[in-house]
């Protein structure tokens, strides 16, 4: 399963040498929903979460999960780059947009454009589609997954609040729609390096953050979430770090665990917003984690962008 799959690649990662400051950054955009189907949000969420999966133990590729707030769109990427303006290191932005689906009798094709990005400049590098065909009408091929994602929910609604991603992923990786979406990450991890158009990771860059020869034993960690621009911290929100839940150890607004170093991925949603927040409905972010540093602050902007900073 991918949720394994992804903690093998941390164990990798944890265990080896540092890889070569010259692999490609890229920040990964969350894969926006322009196809209008009720699977929609369902889908994109999976899918950024997917990719970033399929790319952490790349040896040409450092990926970075990016959330840049609910007013993002891949219609106007100018929004996009001035967000990343305070993460310097990044190469390029990987843009994914979910189309309509066609749909026949017999069976559907769901597709997501690809754009990428220069994260300096906005420009785009390239663009193309990848696309799944299922052998069932859509409405059979979502209901499936749905139903069972749906139960899911509802028996850990009161411990979780409904977050679907945040609790569900092992349920809708075995539905069809899972294993479309799966194929579908496949398909941009293995059609990426094609279009990089002969770029290289700009030399003399920052290095990746080394990697311990040996595994270390996990080190005590602190989070908190903020919103500086009502120079206020959020109390209520839910937490998961490497695929952990974390929500019970949240305590006036901190949260404190034990992570190893390495790669850290963390998937929230904040319920204590302030009025009018466009903020995205669940967030997925990643960073690097060294015992160096023990407390990182999640800052939320008026737009819903989240910026992260280490103290």
């Amino acid at each position: 399963m991918r949720a394994r799959a992804f903690a093998a690649a941390l164990t990798v990662l944890a265990l080896s040498a540092s890889m070569s400051a010259q692999r490609i950054a890229l920040g990964i955009a969350p894969a926006y929903d322009a196809g209008g189907d009720d699977f929609g949000p369902l889908l994109v969420q999976h899918l950024t979460l997917y990719i970033y999966q399929d790319l952490i133990g790349s040896k040409q590729f450092a990926p970075s999960l990016l959330s840049p707030g609910g007013v993002y769109t891949p219609l106007d990427t100018s929004w996009l780059t001035e967000y990343v303006q305070d993460r310097p290191e990044l190469d390029l932005l990987l843009v994914s947009t979910l189309k309509p689906t066609f749909s026949d009798k017999t069976s559907s094709t769901i597709a997501i454009e690809l754009d990428l990005l220069d994260a300096h400049t906005g420009d785009t590098k390239s663009t193309w589609t990848v696309t799944d065909v299922t052998n069932k009408s859509k409405s059979e091929w979502f209901a499936k997954g749905e139903a069972a994602v749906t139960a899911a929910i509802n028996g850990r609604a009161n411990e979780y609040g409904g977050v679907d991603i945040l609790t569900t992923s092992t349920d809708f990786e075995k539905q069809p729609i899972g294993h479309s979406t799966a194929h579908l990450a496949d398909e941009i991890r293995d059609t990426l390096p094609a279009h990089l158009g002969g770029f290289v990771a700009t030399a003399g860059k920052p290095a990746d953050p080394p990697a311990p020869a040996v595994a270390l034993p996990p080190c005590t960690m602190h989070t908190r979430i903020t919103y500086d621009y009502r120079h206020s911290v959020s109390h209520s929100y839910t937490l998961l770090a490497n695929n952990l839940d974390e929500s019970t150890t949240i305590a006036d607004g901190t949260s404190t665990f034990k992570v190893p170093e390495g790669p850290l991925l963390l998937q929230f949603t904040v319920n204590d917003a302030p009025y009018r927040l466009t903020k995205e409905p669940i967030y997925q972010l990643s960073t690097f984690h060294s015992c160096k540093s023990d407390t990182l602050v999640i800052d939320l902007g008026q737009g819903g962008e989240a910026h992260q900073h280490w103290q």
